[in-house]
């Protein structure tokens, strides 16, 4: 594959150094035209081909990711309350949501939001709109930007040092195939994550078990086959 957008970028950025990367670090949060994953893993190997220090790389684009962050949570955070909640509101009847259920919704957010800050600056795409959608919440800014800025410092560096080790490892000069590769091993963990907190979620929910045992002693069901219902609810 001769092809490689990825690299073409790192080529230009190069040019600029340091600032480079602060610049499209912080200009990926808003127009991201090529993934960050995508830029992260080419700073990795750029690195690794002495362009830049390992450690320079991350602090720039650490720091770009983190201003971008907070512009885009301050910007939307200029709407007032009462427009933040009607928007909010017109947006959840698009999608059926009584407007009852969605303040709902929205206090539950509110008041786990250190957490979803943190998560959602590891999912691709969605990482980008999480400030935004904080902002609505009028969710509180100092939680929200170091629980953000701490997802930040993962993401980054955990692709950062990806790019790194596989331009050590792996013989391709192509970036681009790099970053797919990287994209589908990452989707691939996400959805099995997912999988395994579903499973648990379900294994563990609560009055399952105590609901089915109540239900067979209710109705009688006994047999000279089988266990009986108290038999079997002690198990």
């Amino acid at each position: 594959m001769d092809f490689d957008p990825v690299d073409a970028v790192m080529v230009w950025i190069s040019a600029y150094g340091l600032m480079g990367l602060f610049a499209i670090a912080l200009v990926e949060r808003f127009i991201p035209l090529v993934p960050s994953y995508g830029l992260l893993l080419a700073v990795g190997i750029a690195a690794a081909d002495g362009v830049w220090s390992l450690s320079t790389a991350f602090l720039a684009t650490f720091v770009g990711s983190v201003f971008g962050c907070a512009a885009c949570f301050y910007a939307v955070r200029l709407l007032d309350e009462a427009r933040s909640t009607r928007f909010l509101i017109k947006a959840g009847r698009l999608f059926g949501l009584s407007a009852e259920r969605i303040e709902n919704a929205i206090v539950s957010v509110r008041r786990n939001q250190t957490v979803l800050a943190f998560s959602l600056q590891l999912v691709p795409t969605v990482r980008l709109f999480a400030p935004a959608f904080a902002a609505l919440l009028r969710g509180n800014s100092r939680s929200f930007l170091v629980a953000s800025t701490a997802g930040i410092a993962i993401w980054n560096g955990l692709f950062i040092g990806i790019g790194y080790q596989a331009s050590r490892s792996i013989e391709t000069a192509n970036t681009t195939v790099l970053a797919l590769v990287a994209l589908g091993c990452l989707l691939a963990a996400e959805v099995a994550l997912l999988w395994i907190a579903r499973w648990i979620r379900t294994r563990r929910k609560p009055g399952g078990r105590a609901v089915r045992c109540l239900l067979a002693l209710r109705d009688g069901k006994r047999s000279a086959t089988s266990s009986s219902p108290r038999k079997t609810c002690s198990r």
